[in-house]
């Protein structure tokens, strides 16, 4: 696998996880989940949570990724990336690192979204999302621009795509 930075964007309950877990695995990469880092600190980031402490899982989150890179290794950042400031922190790691960064935008609609969200809180099969932190966290959602280069998987199908790119196979449109 190339020594890369690759950096999950999108809201809250797009898939951003499921997605991570799967390019790690199909590129080697490490992951690093800032909801893990979050737990491992004792919080919980679907209740309300300082953007100080928001902000100290992200430099937290910054130095791993800068020591993943320093080893030869690639590694796959799974967060919301919802400010435009923390994708350009995260790029700047892979910049000083000499490591491409790649900025995959998960775009789902939002009626998906706030299907899984209530299917959550009735099947509790992850940490659930308090629907006012969820409307916050959708309100200040700052969407990847075209500057930014985004790859937006909007389907599984633009996921296969870019695995197939990545290989060099022939993508199928």
């Amino acid at each position: 696998m190339p020594r890369e930075l690759i950096a999950l964007c999108g809201l809250a309950f797009s898939g951003k996880s499921t997605i991570a877990r799967r390019v790690a695995a199909e590129t080697g990469a490490e992951l690093v989940s800032l909801d893990a880092i979050n737990r491992a600190r004792g919080f919980d980031g679907g209740t309300v949570m300082d953007d100080s402490e928001w902000e100290k899982t992200s430099l937290m989150a910054a130095a791993t990724a800068r020591t993943v890179l320093a080893s030869g290794r690639g590694v796959v950042v799974d967060d919301t990336f919802s400010h435009r400031f923390l994708r350009q922190r995260f790029a700047a790691v892979a910049k000083a690192s000499g490591a491409p960064f790649v900025l995959l935008f998960v775009d789902t609609p939002i009626a998906v979204i706030e299907a899984r969200i209530a299917d959550n809180a009735r099947t509790g099969v992850r940490a659930p999302i308090a629907l006012d932190v969820f409307a916050h966290h959708r309100a200040r959602f700052q969407f990847p621009g075209d500057d930014e280069a985004p790859v937006r998987l909007a389907s599984a199908a633009d996921l296969e795509r870019w695995f197939a790119g990545r290989r060099g196979d022939n993508v199928p449109t």
